[in-house]
């Protein structure tokens, strides 16, 4: 399972701020994850990769309240199979880019799947970027279903092996023209619930249902910002996945990052696998089964996805605490 982190801010940040300085960044979570379900290992070493938009100053100097929906450039997007911790490049760019919208992910390659750049999310396609943290369950059995609902020209559009970038074929396929440059976030949405009914419908006709898939999928356009938590059972609860906003994400004296509130309206929304800080103030646990929108204008809406699986009352059994990982690593026991 993998760590990510996507936000949105009305102006541009220095990647350093989100990514690589707060006491719990996702270059930490890259090495010391504290919330993976899967109790085997804190390590997230399988490569990454990093996708941001331009534009976002040219709007901010113009006074448009951080509307910058006009700007036509589609995203930039750096991968490698290096730990994240320790490639060099990642840091340079970090110190150095800033953006008003970035997705970020750190990877820890599912069996069978091999580890190579091609498979290092974000995906990207046109003006739209995609990550995944989680898995569809038994995908062997499923991906020839799932492939015959992608178009050609789609198809032809993947070039890695993994059950993620194969969802994002499948997100596409069922958007109107992916290849245009805005989408209405409501679009977006849609499509984003529409694949995880898909991937459901696969797992039931293949007979694999009863094992729980983990679908935490993030999809942006670099206007609005898409994210869900899901996962199709209502034993357990889905990967974890946070989101803060505020006026401004910064230091305080002590050099310790936290979310800044001043007044009501949010300026920056951060969503994240992990916390980035150790403030619990700062972070709200997004519910199981739910999707949470970032529209245009940073405004955030959250839906609860009403399929089969959702249960509000369910007692599902709780995120693995981080010291049981650790404790068995240390202990010697994994």
């Amino acid at each position: 399972m993998c760590r990510w982190i996507c936000f949105k801010s009305k102006t541009p940040v220095l990647l350093a701020d989100l990514l690589t300085r707060p006491q719990h960044s996702i270059i930490n979570q890259s090495f010391d994850c504290r919330l993976r379900l899967d109790e085997v290992r804190p390590l997230n070493g399988d490569g990454f990769g990093v996708g941001w938009y331009g534009g976002y100053g040219d709007a901010a100097a113009a006074g448009s309240e951080g509307e910058e929906s006009s700007h036509p450039e589609p995203p930039c997007v750096f991968t490698s199979t290096l730990p994240a911790w320790s490639n060099l490049n990642l840091t340079r760019i970090s110190n150095h880019v800033r953006s008003g919208l970035v997705f970020c992910h750190v990877r820890a390659a599912s069996a069978g799947f091999q580890i190579s750049e091609t498979n290092c999310h974000p995906f990207s396609f046109g003006s739209l970027l995609f990550q995944h943290n989680g898995y569809m369950a038994h995908f062997a059995k499923i991906k020839r279903a799932l492939q015959a609902r992608i178009p050609d020209d789609l198809f032809n559009t993947v070039h890695g092996n993994t059950d993620s970038e194969w969802a994002f074929a499948l997100f596409l396929s069922l958007l109107r023209d992916p290849a245009r440059a805005r989408f209405s976030p409501y679009e977006l949405k849609d499509a984003l619930l529409k694949t995880i009914a898909t991937i459901n419908e696969l797992s039931v006709a293949a007979g694999v249902a009863s094992t729980p898939s983990l679908l935490n999928f993030a999809v942006t356009d670099g206007q609005s910002i898409l994210c869900t938590r899901y996962t199709n059972t209502s034993a357990r609860e889905a990967a974890s996945l946070y989101w803060s906003s505020g006026s401004e994400f910064t230091t305080d004296a002590d050099g310790d990052y936290h979310m800044r509130k001043a007044g009501k309206r949010e300026d920056i929304v951060v969503i994240s696998s992990e916390p980035l800080t150790f403030n619990r103030a700062d972070w709200c646990k997004i519910p199981d089964n739910t999707l949470l929108m970032v529209t245009p204008k940073t405004n955030v809406l959250l839906f609860p996805i009403e399929d089969e699986h959702w249960d509000p009352t369910a007692e599902r059994a709780p995120e693995v605490p981080w010291w049981t990982v650790a404790g068995r690593i240390r202990s010697g026991t994994e």
